[in-house]
């Protein structure tokens, strides 16, 4: 079986609540986890084959689907847009998105909240350090227009979640239209918000900054397993305190970067240039 649409992202814009939503419709299938098959070149080794085995339990299910966050960040996953044109250019896609700033300090907490260090453990500074993730993706208009150079726009289905929080069911009316299933089907929970950025546990400065030496890293090792966790969780993970603060350097040049693509953006999908108020 073949997916029919596909949640392509961004990150940290609802994705997670939208998409389960979509796959409480008695008419949907949704594969429950990410998959990263269009994306991650080892995954994508596994073949067709094995991607499409995800879908044998849809069951009777009119329509199937999958939300990927990453398949919209284009410079970090450079063949994900090829990929999927190849694989059915007749798929639907539904990109959601938020308020471009708020979107990357949330995203930071969420990569952060991991445990490892895939970003700067100092927000300004991974801003910058890790811009692909963090800036890039929140240029919008220049990721969904990789997608339109393969996929027409009645293909394509843009979601704020300014408008999710504003009225969720005549967003997820608007879902079901498009995707092709009875918009006035009734949802379990409505009200359901999954994977919220506050109260995330985050590793300390303290902790990444050890993590540097080598010494550290293999004393650590020497630990069992279950101490190095209780030790990791006490003594070196701390409760994220708020959004992250700005450093004026940083948000100007993240500013720069944003401006003209948000402007676009927002004039080609009908809001005004002051709906973010960027």
């Amino acid at each position: 079986m073949k997916p029919d649409f596909i949640f392509i992202g961004a990150s940290k814009c609802a994705t997670s609540t939208i998409s389960n939503l979509i796959g409480q419709h008695p008419d949907v299938f949704m594969i429950s986890q990410e998959t990263w098959f269009f994306s991650h070149d080892e995954i994508y080794q596994k073949g067709r084959d094995w991607y499409e085995s995800l879908y044998e339990n849809a069951g009777n299910s009119k329509v199937r689907g999958e939300r990927n966050n990453v398949y919209s960040m284009k410079e970090v996953f450079p063949k994900t847009v090829a990929r999927l044109a190849e694989y059915n250019p007749n798929l639907k896609l539904i990109y959601c998105v938020r308020h471009p700033i708020e979107r990357i300090e949330s995203y930071w907490l969420e990569i952060r909240s991991h445990g490892g260090e895939d970003v700067h453990y100092d927000f300004n500074t991974a801003v910058k350090a890790n811009r692909e993730r963090l800036v890039d993706a929140s240029n919008y208009w220049s990721q969904i227009n990789a997608f339109r150079r393969h996929f027409p726009d009645d293909q394509i289905l843009i979601l704020f979640l300014e408008d999710f929080k504003h009225d969720a069911d005549a967003v997820m009316r608007n879902c079901f239209e498009f995707i092709g299933v009875d918009p006035d089907s009734p949802l379990t929970n409505s009200n359901l918000h999954l994977n919220p950025s506050h109260s995330k546990l985050i590793p300390s400065n303290t902790l990444s900054r050890l993590r540097a030496y080598p010494l550290f890293r293999n004393s650590v090792k020497l630990i069992p397993e279950q101490l190095r966790n209780t030790l990791k969780h006490k003594l070196f993970f701390k409760q994220a305190d708020g959004r992250p603060q700005w450093a004026p350097a940083a948000y100007e040049w993240a500013l720069d970067i944003l401006g003209e693509d948000t402007r676009k953006f927002l004039n080609h999908y009908g809001k005004s240039q002051d709906f973010w108020q960027i």
